[in-house]
């Protein structure tokens, strides 16, 4: 059952918080936005005294602007949109000791149901794109253009990319990130004094935006261009060492381009070389980060139509390599070598395989001769073991008087 929470900055109890509908997404208005809410506003005996979905309009006013009572500029910035919540205010949060005659006697606990609808962002263009506070102290700010996915080349954490999909145009709003996934994690801004997996709020306006085509709108050039500039991009990022998003830019290319089935030779073959690329290339950062059957799974797709392309074939068997797999590596550095017979490289990877394999095979040869040689051992013990009979058993007869007795 929810609770009622305290939401007042000194915590004194002003202003509690009851959701009785949870919101969408982690989004909030900011101060200055315009928020459409509906509210129904009651004594704590229960006795209404006004309403906004009795009078069939939605109430509109600028977040943070005074034009409100306190507990109300406090509770709304903490709803998400479609947010439901029960808000109790103290009178000092209210409308004080003098109330709002007639209807609102001083020093009244008002208790206020408000669902958010939506709001619009104020005129702030001198403002920056993207401000970021931890527990209230300013650590970002500033302008910034991105493709959604490269947030982190401008510093930015995943949390922020995952709300920014959801804004609409001239949209400011603040979030609020948390959890490992979404926030720096153990990797905070150098020189930030932010704690690993550290709570963050960032207040974000988002001023414009270019809408990148869904795969099914681009026509076969489109895709083309698109998946190429994925890959180009993709490069950049390897070049810089930034395996995630290189890994995410070449996948992009092959997501654009993997059903694609244009009738055109020229786009057919054009299509296979910019996929072949993305394949070998992601492979290569499989094989950076050691994931040897991702690795193994990228070169797999290159050799279904290109059987004897040398890099897919040294990547696979560098990674069944790496996995101990060294007979089946080694069939295919042999492979290079009938393909290239001067790769000096798979020849090399040859000789490390046999001599892997001699030396396994040394190891196994001792380890059976010591398994036989103490089964023979045990074997030998079995057969000097004395049998036992009468005389040197548990039973001993002896004769005595012409009668026969059994002694233990």
């Amino acid at each position: 059952m929810a609770e009622k929470i305290d939401i007042t900055p000194k915590q004194d109890g002003g202003v509690l918080k009851l959701v009785k509908k949870e919101g969408q997404g982690i989004v909030k208005p900011t101060t200055g936005t315009t928020v459409k809410v509906h509210y129904v506003g009651t004594l704590e005996n229960g006795t209404k005294f006004d309403s906004s979905r009795d009078r069939g309009d939605q109430f509109t006013f600028n977040l943070g602007r005074g034009n409100v009572i306190k507990g109300w500029d406090l509770g709304v910035a903490t709803m998400t949109k479609g947010e439901v919540a029960e808000f109790t205010i103290r009178s000092d949060y209210g409308y004080g000791d003098a109330g709002s005659p007639p209807k609102i006697p001083g020093g009244a606990t008002l208790i206020f149901e408000v669902e958010l609808f939506e709001w619009s962002a104020e005129d702030i263009s001198p403002d920056p794109h993207c401000v970021g506070t931890y527990q209230g102290t300013e650590f970002y700010n500033r302008e910034v253009t991105f493709h959604i996915g490269e947030g982190s080349e401008e510093g930015l954490p995943e949390g922020v990319e995952r709300a920014l999909r959801r804004f609409q145009l001239g949209e400011k709003s603040k979030i609020e990130i948390r959890g490992h996934k979404y926030t720096y994690g153990n990797n905070p801004p150098a020189g930030s004094n932010i704690p690993v997996n550290a709570p963050l709020e960032f207040t974000i306006f988002l001023k414009e935006f270019e809408k990148v085509p869904a795969t099914w709108e681009m026509s076969a050039e489109e895709k083309l261009e698109a998946a190429k500039n994925a890959k180009d991009r993709g490069t950049m990022y390897l070049q810089k060492g930034n395996l995630k998003l290189a890994y995410n830019k070449y996948k992009r290319a092959e997501e654009v381009l993997e059903y694609e089935k244009s009738t055109d030779p020229e786009k057919m073959a054009e299509r296979e070389t910019i996929l072949n690329g993305a394949y070998l290339n992601l492979s290569l950062v499989c094989s950076k980060q050691n994931e040897n059957l991702e690795c193994i799974k990228w070169c797999d797709k290159v050799l279904e139509t290109k059987p004897d392309n040398v890099k897919a074939l040294y990547r696979k068997a560098t990674a069944l390599l790496t996995m101990s797999e060294v007979r089946d590596a080694m069939k295919l550095f042999e492979k290079i070598v009938q393909v290239e017979p001067d790769n000096k490289a798979a020849a090399q990877q040859i000789l490390v395989c046999k001599t892997t394999i001699r030396d396994q095979n040394a190891k196994d040869k001792k380890r059976f001769k010591n398994l036989f040689a103490k089964i023979s051992d045990d074997r030998d013990d079995v057969e000097d073991k004395p049998t036992n009979t009468v005389e040197d058993g548990d039973e001993i007869v002896a004769s005595t008087s012409g009668s026969s007795n059994s002694m233990a």
